[in-house]
């Protein structure tokens, strides 16, 4: 494949006047519905169920307002080589220090997700499970489903199924925050756990939220999460019963929840939720509310929401909400800013099998962060260029006081661009840096992972995290689920450093789950983990018989794969195994081993390393 790299780059433009607006607001509260033990959640098999066709209503609603929107848009940017002159760049890529599979099972699309501590522990989420692992091996700790994870809540998985999980790590009290949505229409609910200490395999306390609480017969879809000094913000959008989140919209909402309250497993959680956030009477969607930069801030939090069902718009919408619960001065406030660059609906990626393409949904804000002068955000975009499906990068300069907004759009000629996702990545430079990752495809590439660094001007060329194996095609239907969103989260005590994860291709055509752990070009510092192993994975873990585990290799050699106990003695060899470049997978019968824990590892004889895989012999 040729690289073409390119970024359409068009400066700004205008803002507008910040509108107080009549949002309401109200105060509620919570009881503690109980506390688990990750580690102790007894999910013996792990089990999953899930349909190989588009789910319902979705599947009626793609074949109407999304997909006619994106129909309209291809006949505006048909798909065409680009005329722009090709262009290199000085700027550094992203540095890959560690990068392995984070899980081997998903639901369609996985919406994984992922957070990890200052201590390397990593907690990865998707469609219906939550993991954790050790970040410097990729080993797994525990792994288990989230309808088990979350049973206190008392909502039956067989009707209130568990979907959509977010995780978000914080720095200033080290610990976790998960939230995942729980059924739809009149059984709608959403569920939040608080760790209790650092440990993400420990005790958690959980609270659930109505996702009807305005009793309207709306449900609550699409969460996002980030945090302030004080408090834990989520929102989503309410969508009309028995109607798609495509065509049924009704508006979005804020939840401001106290962060303490969940940390110390209060018996009352104390919460409130905003609505009727609106611009000239038209409620805004898909509030995205923004993460932190260089350290958590508050007690004021901003979101942004832009028109995401758009053939092209130049519009973006500021939302603040000012101050804590309870405040006096609780008046939320929207500022409508104009770029000069416009945005619109993303077509679907291409893939290989010209048969089947990717999703890419609409070009609502998938991404962004908040420093002391500065917003950086990102969404997917149609390429007017090419037709094809790009990365649009707006930058809110004065956000504060008089915001000015900047709008790119970067593109790779060749590819296609979904899900991307940004973290402040340093200020070496003088100006507020990035890296940020996205899933990409196109005709000549399988679906795969990448990311790129921009140094406050200038775009780099791409780092590939993770090549795909094949196209993904598990539907039945022509276009294939490829996402909601993915992760992305600075390495708090080491800036410069940002965790990812995103989807690549499996070879048996179904997603794969990577995550990565990237530094900027500037980064100086000694990284928290130098990962030289292949990335890999094993599964099924617990066990009573038959392992696989499943692994990369960048260079032919053999390797000896050797089972050790909880403290490190050697129990056994499998076998020496001569093992080629790429993927591959070697699978072993636990049944000879006593009940226990124990590790697999691998040498190889070029001095490459198979990651430290613990796992449970039931």
């Amino acid at each position: 494949m040729k690289k073409s790299l390119f970024a359409i780059i068009l400066l700004i433009a205008f803002n507008h006047s910040s509108f107080a607006q009549q949002a309401k607001v109200k105060k509620y509260t919570t009881p503690l519905c109980g506390t688990v033990v990750l580690k102790d959640v007894d999910d013996k098999y792990n089990a999953l169920i899930y349909s190989l066709e588009m789910p319902e209503p979705d599947a009626q609603a793609e074949q109407k307002k999304l997909a006619e929107i994106k129909a309209k848009m291809q006949k505006t940017f048909p798909h065409q080589r680009s005329a722009v002159q090709q262009r290199t760049t000085s700027v550094g890529a992203p540095v890959v220090f560690v990068s392995y599979v984070s899980d081997s099972m998903s639901g369609i699309p996985p919406d994984n997700y992922s957070a990890v501590s200052d201590s390397n522990k990593s907690v990865c989420v998707m469609n219906d499970l939550i993991s954790v692992h050790n970040a410097t091996t990729g080993a797994f700790l525990t792994r288990k489903t989230l309808s088990l994870f979350s049973t206190s809540i008392g909502l039956s998985p067989g009707t209130y199924y568990r979907y959509d999980p977010k995780v978000v790590y914080d720095p200033q009290a080290d610990r976790f925050i998960c939230i995942m949505l729980c059924g739809t229409n009149a059984t709608n609910y959403i569920a939040m756990g608080f760790s209790n200490t650092n440990d993400p395999s420990g005790s958690w306390a959980f609270y659930k939220f109505p996702g009807n609480f305005a009793n309207d017969t709306t449900w609550f879809d699409y969460p996002a999460i980030s945090i302030t000094q004080n408090e834990v913000f989520f929102t989503g959008n309410k969508i009309k019963n028995d109607s798609s989140w495509q065509a049924g919209f009704k508006e979005s909402v804020i939840y401001q929840v106290r962060k303490a309250d969940g940390y110390n497993a209060a018996a009352t959680l104390t919460y409130q939720i905003w609505d009727s956030v609106q611009y000239n009477n038209q409620p805004l969607r898909c509030l995205y509310p923004l993460n932190p930069g260089d350290g958590i801030q508050g007690p004021s939090q901003y979101f942004l929401s832009n028109r995401d069902f758009d053939v092209t718009n130049d519009s973006v919408f500021l939302v603040k909400v000012p101050d804590t619960i309870g405040s006096s001065s609780n008046i939320l406030t929207v500022t409508p800013l104009v770029s000069a660059t416009s945005y619109g609906v993303p077509p679907d990626g291409r893939q290989p099998d010209t048969s089947v393409t990717l999703a890419t949904n609409d070009g609502r804000v998938l991404g962004g962060f908040i420093t002391a002068n500065q917003i950086q955000f990102v969404s997917t975009t149609v390429v007017p260029a090419t037709g094809a499906s790009g990365i649009y990068h707006g930058i809110i300069s004065n956000y504060s006081t008089a915001p000015v907004l900047q709008g790119q759009i970067f593109t790779i000629d060749t590819l296609d661009m979904g899900y991307p996702n940004i973290s402040y990545a340093g200020n070496v430079s003088g100006s507020n840096e990035a890296i940020i990752s996205f899933d990409y495809s196109g005709p000549a590439t399988y679906p795969s992972y990448g990311a790129i660094f921009y140094d406050g001007s200038t775009y780099s060329d791409m780092t590939n995290i993770k090549s795909g194996d094949s196209s993904i095609k598990i539907l039945s239907g022509k276009e294939q689920r490829w996402g909601d969103y993915s992760g992305s989260q600075p390495q708090w005590n080491a800036l410069g450093v940002v965790w990812v994860e995103g989807i690549y291709g499996r070879k048996d055509h179904t997603y794969g789950n990577y995550l990565a752990q990237l530094a900027s070009p500037t980064f100086t510092g000694v990284p928290v983990v130098r990962h030289p192993s292949a990335a890999s994975s094993l599964y099924p873990n617990p066990a009573i018989e038959l392992v696989s585990l499943e692994f990369n290799v960048d260079q032919e050699q053999l390797f000896s794969f050797v089972i050790y106990d909880a403290q490190g003695r050697i129990v056994d060899k499998l076998l020496d195994k001569f093992c080629t470049e790429g993927e591959n997978v070697i699978q072993f019968n636990v049944a000879p081993l006593l009940q226990g824990t124990y590790f697999v590892k691998a040498t190889g004889d070029k001095g490459e390393n198979i990651a430290a895989h613990t796992f449970v012999r039931r």
